[in-house]
This record gives structure tokens, sequence and C-alpha cells, in this order.
């Protein structure tokens, strides 16, 4: 290589979980290949090692900033739209609702106070409170509705 070169988001995790998918194919090879197979493995991961720590810092700043939003905003859901940098960003949705259906809460409809992730952030944990549900509060998803082009369908996960 003769320059620097940057890899995307995508580009980083395809390479990791090639990587991954090596480390099980070593699992089913014989002794003397699973070894020589090992060794490359782990040259290239050696190679990632700056990668892996820039990545370790970008979930770390993201997971302190969201968590200092859920504190200031007295929320109890935890948001896990990893691919929001920052919740004072404008959202992209032109909904005013938010819609939360789970297995085991009843249906809850909260209105979207503003146009900011962190909008969505505080609706969304109105309507896991509401709903009675309280396993379910990681926020992993908004979908605009089908039914209704004003709202959006919470996804959760536990």
């Amino acid at each position: 290589m003769n320059c620097d070169v940057t890899l995307t988001a995508d580009e980083f995790k395809k390479l990791h979980n090639g990587l991954w998918e090596l480390d099980c194919m070593t699992q089913r090879m014989s002794t003397s290949e699973g070894v020589q197979l090992a060794v490359i493995i782990k040259t290239l991961r050696d190679s990632l090692a700056g990668a892996y720590r820039q990545d370790d810092q970008a979930f770390k700043t993201k997971s302190d900033h969201y968590e200092e939003v859920q504190r200031l905003n007295g929320l109890r859901a935890i948001w896990s739209i990893y691919e929001v940098n920052d919740l004072n960003d404008r959202h992209p949705f032109e909904a005013t609702k938010v819609h939360y259906k789970d297995h085991w809460g009843k249906p809850v409809t909260k209105d979207i106070v503003g146009a900011t992730w962190t909008a969505l952030y505080i609706a969304a944990n109105a309507a896991i409170i509401d709903s009675g549900d309280s396993h379910h509060i990681f926020i992993e998803r908004f979908t605009p509705s089908n039914e209704d082009s004003s709202t959006l369908m919470l996804s959760t996960g536990s």
C-alpha cells in the first residue's frame, strides 16, 4: 500500500464478519490447516487493531451521548439505534405520532413533540411506559406505518 486508506463502516463490518467466518472454518479443519489459517487470521486482526480501537471509541462516544440524553430527560427506555450519531439532529420522518404495540402490554400512541431524534426518544419512552411493558425497553427501530403516514411504528427489544 502506498497511501493511508479509510474503510467505510460497512467495509469494516464485512471484514470483521469475514474473519469470524474464517474462525468458524478453522474449527472444522485438520490440525495443520487450522493452525495455518489461525496464524493468517491473527495477522489480519492485528492489522485491523487500530480500526477496532476506533470502532470501540465511536461506540463508547455514542453510548455516552445516548445515556446523557436519557439522564437529562429522565427516560427509562434505552436507545439502541446506533446508526444515529447525535440525538439532537433532525430525524428524517414526517410523522407526528409514535405507535407501540408489544406482546405483553396494551397498544399505545403518543405524539411526537419536535423534529429531533430526542423527540422520538421521548415519545417512544412514554409509549413503552404507558403500554405497561417493562421488559422490552430497548428502542430498536421506527418504521413508517403502511396505514397512516403520520404514524411511526416503534420496534423494541429486551
